[in-house]
């Protein structure tokens, strides 16, 4: 799996990178860090009541479309339907600066990391004010998140961290090795399709899938032996579902376009691929409903994409 900084926070991580005063002494550093490790504890539960614990009675949190959410009850509230049905998301924190106003009081700028059932991770800024209590313990008066997601390709990637490594497909006349692993060039996926048809024949397609920027979604691109291509734009359409609309030419410079569905199994060892609405130059082509399962890793010394498969 590709990691990078984000793909391996699993709690807190108070890294004073602006500035810090005096004030900020060891105690004080070491009950702010309890205090955001209690939220990110309470978050990963899924226990809103636990979140909304982490804030003065009338402490407020300011959403990034001005939207204002006050006093606890409120807070709770709306912890609540953020994590129903979502229990699998997690949660990370970097507190990048921390200013004291006053011995009691102090200015948290830092970023949350969410990492989604999928694996996908966003990234948001926020900036907090932090009030000491009189057991020593830190609460939040307020707190106001950014929308934009900061977040790098890298960490996007990790939401296809399931398609990693060997699968097959097999139809009555033709079988389908395909195998992706993690690009040394960058953050990207690299794939192979081999196709092997009953008399011989077989064609071989070269894939890779990165994170598209601007979309906010992920891209890929295949390039087929005899110098036809696509891309594919995926638009997530659910909980490991995807559909991607695809376009390119041919080696003859046939226009080649249709949508994908792709709609993986939660136990991740196969997935359902669907190819419709195709068409080929003037022509309409049939709908393709295909399953392909995970394949064990390849013996060593072996190329991926060459293991023998069940027929063999």
């Amino acid at each position: 799996m590709k990691t990078s900084l984000i793909s391996l926070l699993t709690g807190f991580t108070l890294s004073v990178s602006a500035w810090c005063d005096e004030a900020a002494d060891a105690a004080n550093l070491a009950a702010l860090q309890k205090s955001a490790a209690a939220y990110v504890e309470a978050f990963n539960k899924g226990d809103a009541k636990a979140l909304a614990k982490t804030y003065l009675p009338d402490g407020e949190i300011t959403l990034a479309n001005g939207t204002v959410i006050a006093g606890r009850e409120e807070i709770q509230a709306f912890y609540e339907d953020e994590l129903a049905g979502d229990a699998k998301s997690s949660a990370a924190m970097e507190a990048d600066s921390l200013r004291f106003i006053t011995p009691g009081v102090a200015l948290e700028n830092g970023t949350l990391h969410i990492t989604d059932a999928e694996g996908k991770v966003s990234s948001h800024d926020y900036t907090a004010v932090q009030v000491k209590q009189e057991d020593g313990a830190w609460l939040t008066a307020s707190v106001r998140g950014e929308a934009a997601d900061k977040a790098p390709p890298g960490d996007k990637m990790n939401g296809l961290d399931w398609i990693i490594g060997d699968w097959i497909i097999q139809m009555n006349d033709s079988e389908t090795k395909l195998s992706f692993e993690w690009s040394k060039l960058g953050p990207y996926i690299e794939g192979s399709a081999n196709l092997a048809r009953i008399g011989g024949t077989s064609d071989q397609v070269s894939i890779r899938i990165g994170w598209d920027n601007a979309r906010k979604g992920f891209v890929s691109w295949s390039f087929d032996g005899n110098g036809g291509f696509v891309r594919s734009d995926w638009s997530a359409n659910g909980n490991l579902k995807w559909l991607m609309r695809t376009q390119g030419v041919t080696a003859e410079g046939e226009a080649n376009q249709y949508n994908q569905v792709c709609e993986v199994e939660p136990s991740r060892q196969s997935f359902k691929w669907i190819i419709r609405d195709h068409t080929l130059g003037d022509e309409i082509q049939a709908e393709q409903a295909l399953t392909a399962v995970r394949r064990p890793p390849a013996p060593k010394g072996m190329k991926p994409g060459t293991a023998p498969s069940a027929t063999e």
